[in-house]
């Protein structure tokens, strides 16, 4: 080994060491479904919405500044795209006919860009890192949330800071839904007592938050008194000694500039939110469908799925009616799930070791997504083909069922064109 790599990687010991010791993240906070930026009238604003949008814009920019002066020898951004198209279209070609291809390249070109497009564009800079600081309290209530430190109006996550859990004891409001209950049992209009319900939760969510204010602020508790007691005595001695300090606590953030909450970020993975891999599902769908009533017509397209000819057949019919349901659910949770799971991975990695070790994980999330968006178009163009295309082969044993027996000796037997 030369002194030049010896060099790279000593560098990279140390900036890891360092990452460790003095720049780790608290533990991320996982949000299965999109967070909510704002309500514009009743249609709430989701973050993942916004980063669809964004998609849609940039292609649009992409196809308006790359196909605006064609050129007879394609080069540079023209090439890149004239390059994808031919090379999807090709496939179309191959899996569905030079036919069927020119009906289903539009759509399955569609979904394959617009997939692939929005999972690369989840790994830029910005994406779960930039956002607004919401403040956790009884009404925007989290039941994890991190330390951060306002400066100049922006809000930074505090390195080395231990994420903030929330114990709440709801226990403490189940004499209220016994009464809820027994007014029901009675007739009685139990709103007041629903009432009292949400009070009595709001009540224990800020007393929980209250007992953690001194961790947030770095004032160590001792909790001693509580160590001869047994589960839950013990952890309401616990929870009523930290609200000792509460008021402590919360002036030392203030001066501090800390507040507990958590960052809702501006943009986020779209197809980490099940509506988009769902909504594209139902889309691959209807179009499967559209098509494969087109080509062979209403009633022979229902045949498949209803048909009284026989009992056998009808039962085959309720399960590929089934199957094509279930396309639904396959295709929206591979998507969902793959893409998740690597949102997931990466913000997990980037919590263990904040520098460099994160890098191979985005090299792998590079490489799913693109092969997700390739599956998702190429099972679509594949069901589409099986749709327009489902009865010949009945079609075909029906027939051979009319055609007269032939001497096997000195038989012609027409060609069929």
């Amino acid at each position: 080994m030369n002194f030049k790599t010896i060099a790279i990687a000593a560098g990279a010991l140390v900036l890891l060491a360092v990452g460790f010791l003095f720049f780790q993240s608290p533990k991320p906070i996982i949000e299965i479904k999109g967070e909510k930026l704002a309500d514009i009238g009743f249609f709430p604003l989701l973050n993942t919405y916004v980063t669809s949008v964004l998609v849609v814009i940039m292609l649009c920019a992409v196809t308006y500044f790359g196909l605006r002066k064609l050129n007879m020898v394609p080069g540079g951004l023209q090439n890149v795209i004239e390059g994808v198209a031919e090379a999807l279209y090709n496939i179309c070609i191959t899996t569905a006919g030079e036919k069927n291809a020119r009906r289903f390249f539009p759509v399955i070109a569609t979904i394959f860009v617009y997939i692939w497009i929005a999972n690369w564009m989840a790994l830029l800079p910005g994406f779960l890192s930039i956002g607004k600081v919401q403040e956790v309290s009884a009404h925007h209530f989290h039941h994890e949330a991190t330390v951060l430190r306002e400066t100049a109006g922006i809000g930074f996550i505090m390195p080395g800071q231990g994420e903030i859990e929330f114990h709440v004891d709801e226990a403490a409001c189940a004499p209220i839904d016994d009464e809820i209950d027994e007014a029901k049992a009675a007739g009685h209009d139990t709103a007041e007592l629903k009432e009292a319900k949400k009070d009595c939760i709001e009540h224990e969510r800020e007393r929980a938050i209250d007992a953690q204010l001194a961790k947030a602020a770095g004032i160590k508790v001792d909790t001693s008194a509580c160590e001869d007691l047994h589960d839950h005595e013990k952890e309401v001695c616990e929870t009523d000694i930290k609200l000792e300090h509460a008021e402590e606590a919360r002036a030392k953030l203030d001066a501090d500039g800390k507040k507990i909450g958590i960052v809702i970020p501006y943009l986020r993975s779209m197809n980490t939110d099940i509506n988009s891999p769902l909504s594209i599902a139902i889309m691959a769908l209807i179009f499967i469908e559209f098509w494969g009533i087109t080509a062979l017509g209403f009633f022979k397209y229902a045949g498949k799925f209803l048909n009284f000819s026989s009992p056998i057949y009808f039962f085959v019919g309720i399960l590929e009616f089934i199957a094509e349901i279930a396309r639904i659910i396959s295709f929206t949770f591979r998507l969902f799930g793959n893409m998740l799971a690597g949102e997931i991975l990466l913000l997990v990695m980037t919590f263990l070791a904040p520098f460099l070790v994160a890098l191979p994980f985005y090299g792998l999330e590079v490489f799913v997504g693109a092969i997700q968006a390739f599956v998702f178009a190429m099972l679509t163009l594949v069901f589409a083909v099986l749709a327009v295309s489902s009865h010949e082969g009945h079609d075909d044993e029906q027939g051979h069922d009319n055609i007269p027996d032939l001497p096997l000796e000195g038989a012609h037997i027409p060609a069929t064109h």
